[in-house]
């Protein structure tokens, strides 16, 4: 009866089996980066980011669509079946419980095929020889004051430029090709493949993604970079640019904050670097107002008319699309980054200013003295 049973249900047995094997695989690949590295990240990954550009990434809409809708339809074939189904409560509950489990573990395995492996790779300090640490006050401030500077100058340079709040006009047409050539430009020399052409999705409807405290979600399962209609537009590139570098392999959160954030302000198109500039600016300015609340209040009031109108019309924007259930996304989403191995789990997002500090040292242009910050 045993033997007939699992041969009866040998297809689940083997996603779970093949689910197993792709989780054992994480766990020895996660002792030995350089290995990860070697072998899927410039090598495997290769492979399926090809794969899965030329055939999904070729899809008018975004495929995450599509898939979710199929995957939704089956689960009602399958409910229905099951009530169609003439037998026990107890083999109705077996078969179930197998069938969900069998579900998970084919998720798990393509996943970590199609993407999840990246987890292990060696970290972008490496490559770049850099040294994150946590910033004292102090640097903080100093930090924010010349990103600041940087930020108004950035926002300065934007051609026909005013005091009001940046429109979705000086978005460029084709934003999508733009955004990625960026961050494949940035890549390459960073000596990281780029391989395929990773797509770029705006998901509708407007909302569908702030309203649970995101801006943006790699997909791995269909190899696409999607971001929220919703959005303001001065934070679509930057946000764009992050989910590209998921796309070619980079998991950390930090990192791919990190890797947008070059990509924009080494842009040659000034509004990519006013939105790399002001994205950069909220991650410090948050890190400060938790630190100096009253300190962040007079400081704020300091700053250029124009950046302050943008800042309150990206608060507005947000409003339109309040959170649902925030306290278990963050919940659910900090344990799975540190299943993953990212330890600091939703808070590695801020790992973005301890990597640009360090950045600014190697390259020189850390521009303040011990006083900046006293200024």
């Amino acid at each position: 009866m045993k033997k007939e049973y699992f041969f009866k249900n040998k297809s689940k047995w083997l996603w779970i089996a093949l689910g197993s094997v792709a989780i054992l695989v994480r766990v020895l690949l996660g002792f030995s980066p350089e290995l990860t590295e070697r072998v899927y990240s410039r090598g495997v990954f290769l492979g399926v980011r090809y794969f899965l550009d030329y055939t999904l990434g070729w899809m008018p809409v975004p495929f995450v669509q599509v898939f979710l809708v199929g995957l939704f339809a089956y689960l009602i074939y399958k409910v229905r079946q099951l009530i169609r189904t003439h037998e026990s409560f107890f083999s109705s509950l077996k078969r179930v419980s197998l069938g969900i489990v069998s579900f998970c573990f084919g998720v798990i395995f393509f996943f970590l095929v199609l993407w999840g492996y990246n987890y292990g790779r060696l970290p972008i300090e490496n490559s770049m020889q850099l040294s994150p640490n946590p910033l004292t006050l102090k640097e903080l401030k100093a930090e924010l004051k010349i990103n600041t500077q940087e930020v108004a100058e950035a926002r300065m340079s934007i051609p026909s430029i005013t005091d009001s709040a940046i429109q979705k006009t000086f978005l460029p047409i084709d934003l999508e090709n733009e955004v990625r050539q960026e961050i494949e430009k940035l890549l390459k020399k960073l000596d990281y493949p780029t391989p395929g052409t990773v797509r770029g999705r705006m998901l509708q409807p407007k909302g569908i993604l702030l309203r649970f405290s995101t801006a943006g979600v790699y997909f791995p399962w269909t190899g696409e970079s999607n971001i929220d209609a919703g959005l303001h537009p001065i934070q679509i590139p930057f946000t764009l640019a992050h989910e590209f570098a998921h796309g070619y392999g980079f998991t950390d959160e930090g990192t791919c904050n990190f890797l947008a954030y070059l990509a924009c302000i080494q842009s040659d198109n000034q509004f990519f670097q006013y939105s790399g500039h002001l994205s950069y600016w909220r991650y410090l300015a948050s890190s400060y107002r938790r630190n100096d609340r009253e300190g962040y209040s007079g400081y704020f009031k300091t700053l250029p008319k124009g950046m302050i109108t943008d800042l309150y019309s990206i608060d507005a924007n947000s409003n339109k699309y309040p959170d649902i259930l925030p306290r278990w996304r963050n919940a659910v989403y900090d344990t799975y980054l540190k299943t993953q191995g990212i330890t600091e789990g939703v808070i590695n997002y801020n790992r973005i200013v301890m990597l640009v500090k360090s950045w600014r040292e190697k390259e020189g242009c850390l521009l303040y003295t011990s006083d900046a910050a006293d200024e």
